[in-house]
């Protein structure tokens, strides 16, 4: 069969994902999604599409991915992974399992390797230390780039569309020199210190042990334009970061609030064997990796809402802490 779309998730690895496949299977054509997007039916794909880093959709010829918890949920939709063209298994990133898939075929030549080497690192936050974390490096002006929102969807995806293609022939260094990265990439870096100002403004702790960080914008009509992971330079000591946001529809606050979560790099350090993306599934409320995850709590009525969001980020603290007693 002829595949002639890669449809990918529109991040780091997502991007690196698809220029891997792109390269070697000689395809141009991108699509770009979330997480969301596939779960919700608002992408359509076919046999002819190849699914990268994202759940597996209604159709597709051939998906790579390394979440567990999409593993799962396919399970439970009564499909045999067996029988799905592809490869599927858990990795630091899912540029890792397509290279990994192709190396059985293709010689992996060294500028393969940056790219997954990079995709590994940024995808499971695996940084040696803060200083690692915000060194400005190739990889990390890309990724920069890519998060950067300013402007409209169309020429944010012309950019991903340029990415992908750019990174099929040339090296990382050479993409993140160009101006489509760099203009991006400042802009973004500029934005951080606004975001700072916000993160220590809405800053507090969840629980007494001071171990998670709990940035909770429940009550903003607006969305709160924020990278959470900056909240560890103001903290560096604590373990974990939550973000409490409202969900929006057409600019409008719902009653809905999402919990997204991850381990900072201290966390990283010392507790190794959390898993949050366990936590989110115990609360049958969304997935992730274990050092990152999200979900999704809806209520029917703003007092429902600020009950679910105190009892949810109170059962939040009680698994911590058993996760953390039980490898003690």
């Amino acid at each position: 069969m002829l595949h002639d779309r890669i449809v990918t998730h529109d991040d780091f690895d997502g991007i690196a994902s698809a220029a891997l496949v792109g390269y070697y299977m000689e395809i141009e054509n991108f699509a770009f999604a979330g997480p969301n997007d596939i779960i919700h039916n608002r992408i359509s794909t076919s046999a002819f599409d190849i699914v990268c880093d994202l759940p597996y959709p209604l159709q597709c010829g051939i998906w790579f991915d390394h979440h567990v918890a999409n593993f799962d949920d396919l399970e439970l939709r009564g499909f045999d992974q067996g029988e799905i063209p592809g490869l599927r298994k858990i990795a630091p990133s899912c540029a890792r399992v397509i290279v990994d898939h192709f190396s059985e075929e293709f010689e992996i030549d060294g500028e393969v390797e940056v790219i997954a080497a990079a995709a590994d690192k940024i995808d499971s936050f695996a940084y040696e230390s803060i200083e690692d974390w915000r060194a400005d490096t190739p990889a990390s002006r890309i990724d920069c780039a890519i998060k950067e929102r300013e402007g409209s969807f169309s020429e944010r995806r012309e950019f991903l569309r340029w990415l992908c293609l750019s990174l099929m022939d040339q090296t990382l260094e050479d993409v993140a020199a160009g101006d489509e990265v760099t203009v991006r990439a400042d802009s973004f870096r500029a934005g951080e210190e606004s975001m700072l100002g916000l993160i220590e403004k809405e800053m507090g702790l969840l629980g007494g042990s001071g171990e998670i960080i709990l940035l909770d914008f429940s009550e903003h009509t607006r969305k709160a334009r924020v990278m959470k992971n900056l909240a560890q330079l103001l903290a560096p000591e604590a373990m974990a970061v939550l973000e409490v946001s409202p969900l929006f529809q057409r600019k409008l606050r719902t009653n809905d609030l999402s919990f997204s979560m991850s381990l900072t790099l201290a966390g990283q350090r010392h507790y190794a064997k959390f898993d949050i993306g366990e936590i989110m599934r115990t609360l049958d409320i969304g997935s992730g990796h274990p050092g990152a995850a999200s979900g999704v709590v809806r209520s029917g009525s703003r007092a429902e809402m600020e009950q679910n969001r105190a009892a949810t980020l109170e059962r939040i603290g009680e698994l911590w802490e058993g996760q953390k007693n039980n490898r003690e």
